[in-house]
């Protein structure tokens, strides 16, 4: 049909054909003609509303065919017709004015790199201007949202259209009675489990025409290809959806199939939690756990004594209020120093009788609802303040309902001793907000935890300085407490840029920095790097003297050097360099014409700047890795004696004055002031098996003349690369053998004594040390070389497989008897020797009867400044009878899997070495003790990694035989601290100090305990958790089995602050970033599949314990 000539203001459509899901044998589904909408006046206007209103009446009626194939009882109707979706009505669009700030010609607004690369932008490029207004760029439209798609099973997209969805564009909260798929037991597993990231299954919101929720679930992820996914050994677990019924029709996008799944399974042992809100808005999709976690197992108490100690927790009561909750939103969002101060002034203007409590970004909580806040829409409005330059800011600031928050959730579940799984999230953040208020609003805050200068600083080195600060946050077992701690953190030194370069980082202005010392140049280039400075304006124009912040890019050329292209008034473009820019244009002569300028702004703009204009921003939290030296220093300044620490956390409560707060008081939370007096139990330590005999650690330490199993060395070698010549290294030598003796190890005279090696001639050194058989080959690193120890490692693990020691050049100047024997702990267990062993008769029953394998898990994460840096798995599992030697298992993974996504096939490698050194037998328990775990992320681990450790043992032993699994996660990140009652609270407890009352979850498996003895400062307690217990091991014998194995570390004589099995694995990613030391990663193919990491077999044949 031809189309008609088109009036004025006519539009014109074609409605969209879209093929409703089908059964397996769907018939042909006819195409849908073609509709022109007219606008011929009212009438026309009337028609199209009619057309509208027929297809949403038919889309309804096709959905209740559908629903009523799915009723128990009825028979199967035909497949239904497809169904139109109604005519799509156009969205509005909506346009974002950024506010963008001229330089003014200072900052170059209008400069244009030399030879710059030729970008679509979405305005036009500013110029100079020395007017004091803003610029205001061309408006940007914006793309009207796209539903959400996501990947389904079989490679077929589901998209979630925004009828499907809740009003605010979130999911809904899925119905308890739909979750038809039961979870197996702690000691069953569902058909296949699957490893890697854990699904997240969630159903779409029905239509309003549903009298009852359809039971089609999304799968957020794309099966693999092939029968187990391809090559990793994983089968896939198809998505919950009956056979038993058809699946309802919904009208959508793209046609869905509907899958075949396992019969329906009781949904009493699922778990489900919502993930946690962000921002204030309700977030109603669920997460399923397919596993149950574990309740505690009373049992007889192991030897030890009762005693009560303080814990830094206030005891807290709370009324159930109803709070409301408002998402506030500022635009511009910056500078956000002065998002505080724009809300205060709503505050005062429209509120000044309620009381809220507001977070410094976007999340609000009234006492009472906002009368002028409809439930369904915005309140906006207007503020203006004056910046710090007396510049006038205008914010428009929007306010949103986003429901009410309910206190008596936490109520219930402390009296109902709720799962881990069902933390009140939202609830627990709303009181934490509360506990905000006041006083901590003129602090700097980092995370959770907020922070102030202090009179005098700690230096920490390199433009850092350390500041003191405090932690508090709210936690609820059968009891509430807030748990309050005092802070430590690196900020950057407020203070001029050349004050930072000259002292500092001792550079020299008069020349370019890439002609001075390499260290230092590359520690200045990384501390500029998104730091926040502020920039002095300078001129002849009205903005001279005001300041700017910026964020820095990066080190450019010197101000001679750097040249850009400037706008002319005429409209042409001339080339000049920076130094003659600030001459002529604004009559400034840099100071310092040699040195190099900074880029600052946005990187798509040239803004540089001479160092002396700049200064470091005051109070800049910024989320970066410290190095080592920095590190250091901040542990030493930091680590109190017990008593200090709790003298200065007694200081943060007087501040605090928790029990005069008026404010607390009205939102229903009263907080003593007295640290809560908790009960605690002294685990006995273990007998150690050691050479000639046995002995009992002491205050977590103990003396040993001979090791267990010691190892001989009679063909080994010793070489030094790259050292200083005043070292007598034959010294060294004769200090080795002489402990070794000591220690019972026969180490002969060695068969390579080298001590003028290069780092060049490093790899043809040990390929001759092999051709000799030389064991093991020390090499003495020097520590002018950052890299020299990575470079090492990577030669002989992964290029020659040769077992090295490396030993620090430093320490060689000041080797003594007792460093030398710490170092041959290392060296025993490399060449699988034994050092000590738990006796025989305290050890705990569940290791009695043997066939045990214990195993540790931890992923270590790059800094959010390392782009590019991915994230590193390690698995280590023990492999011999006394669970003293160790197997490890690397993978490389992106930084966005928190999960081991490999954990399957790591585990099933793990299985494999384990049967071959036990005469084929594979272990009937295994004990996995998983570290780098947060709360949020107990669903996580249970459904991916719990799961994969039943799946590799279902790959080696057959479904039919199931082991029993104890899984632990272990958790060092918190702040909570014991401390001795009186006159001993200037000692910290006694390792083997064990808390599982009161302070813990009521109902769960969850337990600190202190394992070791603090060397400095205020020991920090282990905190585990179980999600996980086969078994059914009683707590106390958990308890023991934990504290024990932290006395197995092979490299001291000491107990240490978590099990040996996750210590390994936490060296096991140390050794992985040095065998990838320099190696580039794709993050986005990590994604698609992660990289396993292994060292030569050759190596392997000879140790399994390299790594130690």
């Amino acid at each position: 049909m031809p189309k008609p000539g088109k009036k004025k203001g006519q539009k014109s459509s074609e409605a969209q054909r879209v093929e409703a899901p089908r059964e397996p044998e769907p018939e042909p589904v006819p195409e849908e003609p073609q509709v022109e909408e007219e606008d011929e006046g009212i009438g026309s206007k009337r028609r199209l509303r009619k057309e509208k209103k027929q297809a949403k009446q038919e889309t309804a009626r096709q959905a209740a065919v559908a629903l009523s194939e799915i009723t128990p009882g009825r028979q199967k109707s035909e497949p239904p017709a497809e169904v139109p979706n109604p005519a799509p009505v156009p969205e509005e669009k909506v346009e974002v004015v950024e506010v963008a700030e001229e330089f003014e010609g200072l900052g170059l607004g209008s400069a244009k790199k030399k030879k710059p690369k030729k970008k679509k932008t979405d305005g036009p490029s500013t110029s100079a201007s020395t007017s004091q207004s803003v610029a205001a760029p061309t408006p940007q439209p914006v793309a009207a949202p796209t539903p959400q798609s996501v990947a389904g099973p079989s490679s077929q997209s589901v998209t979630a259209t925004p009828r499907q969805l809740g009003g605010d564009g979130n999911l809904q909260q899925m119905p308890s009675s739909v979750y038809t798929q039961g979870a197996p037991s702690t000691h069953e597993v569902l058909d296949a489990p699957v490893a890697g990231p854990s699904k997240t299954l969630t159903q779409m919101k029905p239509s309003s025409s549903f009298s009852s929720p359809p039971s089609a679930f999304v799968e957020q992820r794309q099966a693999p290809s092939g029968p187990w996914g391809r090559g990793r050994g994983r089968p896939q677990v198809k998505p919950t959806v009956p056979t038993s019924h058809s699946t309802p029709q919904f009208a959508q996008s793209h046609p869905v199939q509907p899958q075949p799944t396992s019969p329906p399974q009781p949904s009493s042992t699922l778990q489900s939690r919502p993930t946690q809100q962000k921002h204030g808005q309700y977030s109603q999709e669920n997460v399923v756990c397919r596993y149950k976690i574990p309740t505690k197992v009373p049992g007889r108490l192991v030897g030890g004594r009762t005693i009560a100690i303080l814990t830094n927790y206030l005891e807290m009561t709370f009324k159930s209020l109803k709070i409301s909750r408002y998402d506030v939103s500022f635009n511009p969002d910056r500078p956000k120093k002065l998002i505080p101060l724009v809300f205060k002034k709503v505050k005062e203007k429209y509120y000044p009788r309620e009381l809220l409590a507001f977070d410094q970004t976007k999340n609000c909580y009234s006492l009472r609802p906002l009368q002028n806040v409809p439930q369904n829409e915005r309140f906006n409005t207007v503020m203006e303040i004056e910046d710090s330059n007396g510049r006038l800011i205008r914010f428009e600031v929007s306010f949103k309902s986003t429901g009410v928050v309910e206190l008596d959730k936490i109520r219930r579940y402390m009296t109902e001793g709720g799962a881990s799984v069902l933390h009140p999230t939202e609830e627990v953040q709303c009181i934490d907000v509360i506990l905000r208020q006041g006083t901590l609003e003129s602090y700097v805050k980092a995370g959770r935890q907020f922070f102030r200068r202090p009179k005098e600083p700690v230096d920490l080195g390199h433009g850092y300085e350390m500041w003191t600060g405090l932690f508090q946050s709210a936690i609820f077992t059968n009891k509430a407490f807030v748990n309050i701690d005092v802070a430590h953190k690196g900020f950057p030194k407020h203070q001029s840029m050349i004050n930072a370069i000259t002292r500092d980082f001792r550079l020299d202005l008069s020349m370019p920095i890439e002609r001075q010392r390499t260290n230092e140049y590359e520690n200045f280039t990384n501390f500029i790097k998104g730091l926040k400075v502020t920039a002095t304006m300078v001129g002849a124009s009205p903005n001279a003297g005001q300041k700017r912040e910026y964020i820095c890019n990066g080190l450019v050329d010197p101000p001679g050097k750097l040249k850009f292209w400037l706008n002319q008034p005429d409209g042409k473009q001339r080339e000049i360099s920076v130094g003659d820019y600030f001459a002529k244009e604004k009559g400034y002569h840099i100071k310092y014409p040699y040195f190099n300028c900074i880029w600052v702004g946005p990187k798509e703009k040239s803004i540089y700047f001479p160092v002396e204009l700049l200064e470091v921003a005051y109070g800049q939290p910024l989320a970066r890795q410290l190095n080592e030296s920095q590190v250091s220093k901040m542990v030493r300044e930091a680590a109190t004696p017990p008593d200090k620490r709790l003298a200065k956390i007694k200081e943060v409560i007087s501040s605090m004055q928790y029990s005069k707060n008026r404010e607390f008081k009205q939102f229903g939370l009263e907080i003593s002031d007295k640290f809560y007096e908790v009960k605690a139990r002294i685990l006995d330590p273990p007998l150690l098996d050691i050479g000639r005999g046995t002995t009992v650690p002491r205050r977590g330490q103990w003396q040993a003349n001979q090791l267990l199993k010691p190892e001989s060395l009679l063909c080994w070698g010793f070489v030094a690369v790259e050292t200083g010549h005043n070292i007598d290294f034959d010294v060294v030598i004769d200090t080795i053998m002489s402990a070794g003796k000591q220690l019972g190890m026969n180490i002969s005279n060695p068969t390579i004594k080298r001590f003028d090696v290069t780092m060049m001639s490093l790899s043809n050194v040990l390929r001759g040390a092999q051709d000799q058989g030389i064991r093991l080959l020390f090499v003495v690193v020097s520590t002018k070389g950052r890299d020299h120890y990575h470079r090492v490692k990577q030669m002989a693990e992964r290029e020659v497989g040769m077992l090295t020691q490396c030993i620090k050049e430093a320490t060689t100047r000041r080797m003594n008897g007792m460093t030398a024997k710490n170092i041959l702990l290392k060296v025993n267990s490399k060449l699988m020797g034994i050092n000590q062993a738990l006796g025989d008769k305290t050890l705990p029953r569940c290791l009695r009867e043997g066939g045990v394998m214990i195993v540790g898990a931890d992923v270590t994460h790059p800094s959010p400044d390392q782009s590019n840096v991915p994230s590193i798995a390690a698995v280590t599992a023990s492999i011999d009878p006394k669970c003293y030697m160790y197997n490890i298992e690397l993978s490389v993974q992106t930084p966005k899997a928190k999960m081991i996504v490999e954990f399957e096939d790591m585990m099933f490698d793990h299985l494999k070495v384990y049967k071959e050194r036990n005469m084929n037998h594979l272990p009937r328990k295994i004990f996995v003790f998983r570290d780098g775990v947060s709360e949020g992320q107990f669903v996580q681990v249970m459904n991916s990694e719990l799961a994969a450790v039943h799946a590799a043992y279902q790959r080696m032993a057959g479904a039919s035989r199931k082991p029993e699994i104890l899984f632990l996660l272990v958790q060092k990140r918190h702040h909570t601290r014991f401390f001795n009652k009186g006159d001993y609270c200037q000692y910290n407890v006694e390792p083997g100090t064990v808390v599982d009352t009161d302070i813990v979850h009521a109902t769960e498996l969850d337990f600190y305990l202190v394992s070791h003895q603090a060397l400095k400062g205020t020991a920090r307690p282990t905190r585990y958790h179980a999600v996980c217990n086969d078994g059914k091991i009683p707590d106390d014998e958990v308890e023991q089995l934990t504290y024990y194995l932290c006395h197995l570390y092979s490299r001291c004589m000491r107990s240490v602050s978590y099990p040996t099995p996750t210590y390994y694995a936490h060296l096991a990613c140390l050794r992985a970033r040095s065998l990838t030391y320099g190696q580039k990663f794709n993050n986005k193919d990590l994604e698609k599949k992660p990289e396993r990491l292994h060292v030569l077999d050759k190596m392997l044949k000879h140790s399994r314990m390299f790594f130690v």
